[in-house]
């Protein structure tokens, strides 16, 4: 079992976990990272415990699609079922990366949703992003709270905790991720300077963008 393929994406999950510390996306233990194998209900995730950053491929776990460990010597993610929830009602999803950004928090903490500040959010991200209730982490509630609130998005803000993004790919959800926190950061800017009045996308824009 495993094999190149396997060692390849587990490889690709440390460079991911390496580069959000590196951009500031992330920091020492926080977050998760994990990759859904097609065809076969095997999903790799990084583990429970560990600095994100410091991690090497033996670090990564395999698990099945009930979160039974079939490779690796670590405990998988206190957020495993958060991860196997998402995969089972998003089959658009094969890549799941959950992180404590700054911007995206800062609203997660505020409870205060993402609206569509420009075009990309609709085109990337499938448009204003929700704040999923709040659950404690590790819990089937909070695994419930994000799959309703991430329906039809790339993206969801979980209140209090940090923020999600999704891909058919690894690299295709780190982009939602980024493009996440950096409208989360000019958002939060225009508040500052429009007294919280900043200017939206309007309804009818957003409309023709969806019907592309």
């Amino acid at each position: 079992m495993g094999g190149s393929m396997y060692s390849d994406l587990k490889a690709r999950i440390v460079e991911v976990a390496r580069f959000l510390e590196e951009k500031g996306l992330n920091h020492g233990r926080s977050g998760n990272i994990s990759i859904r194998i097609p065809g076969v209900n095997h999903v790799l995730i990084t583990p429970s415990g560990l600095v994100k950053s410091r991690l090497n491929i033996e670090d990564i776990v395999v698990v099945d699609q009930n979160g039974v460990v079939i490779e690796g010597r670590n405990k998988p993610s206190s957020e495993i079922n958060l991860h196997l929830a998402i995969y089972r009602a998003r089959m658009d999803a094969n890549a799941v990366i959950h992180a404590h950004t700054i911007y995206a928090t800062a609203l997660a903490v505020a409870r205060k949703p993402l609206p569509v500040i420009i075009e990309e959010a609709v085109l990337i991200l499938g448009g204003d992003i929700r704040v999923a209730e709040f659950a404690p982490y590790g819990t089937t509630q909070l695994a419930e709270n994000a799959v309703k609130a991430l329906e039809g998005r790339k993206s969801v803000l979980l209140a209090n905790h940090g923020v999600i993004s999704i891909g058919e790919s690894l690299e295709d959800a780190l982009e939602a991720l980024v493009l996440t926190e950096r409208l989360s950061q000019v958002y939060i800017l225009s508040e500052l300077l429009t007294n919280g009045k900043t200017p939206l996308v309007p309804d009818h824009a957003i409309t023709r963008l969806i019907r592309k």
